[in-house]
């Protein structure tokens, strides 16, 4: 099974919570990320959650989203200022 960017392996986590998502329930497991990089934006250890659900990309959640003052969709491009 090829590794995902973030280095994470899905079928060696422990998935130990549930979440309800568009496509129904789904297993999920708690992570810690080292570092997330948008653009300039750098964080050290955050939280996640590796969901066992079939997603084709990564979602950024609210509870990170929170961390900036204005989050902005325009002309197919995500704007976040903190």
């Amino acid at each position: 099974t090829p590794r995902p960017r973030a280095g994470l392996a899905p079928e060696r986590l422990s998935y130990s919570g549930r979440a309800m998502t568009a496509n129904g329930t789904v297993d999920t497991a708690p992570v810690s990320l080292d570092t997330v990089a948008l653009g300039g934006v750098v964080d050290q250890r955050v939280r996640a959650v590796v969901n066992s659900g079939e997603l084709p990309e990564s979602l950024l959640g609210m509870s990170y989203l929170r961390r900036f003052s204005r989050i902005e969709i325009a002309g197919g491009q995500l704007v976040l200022e903190r």
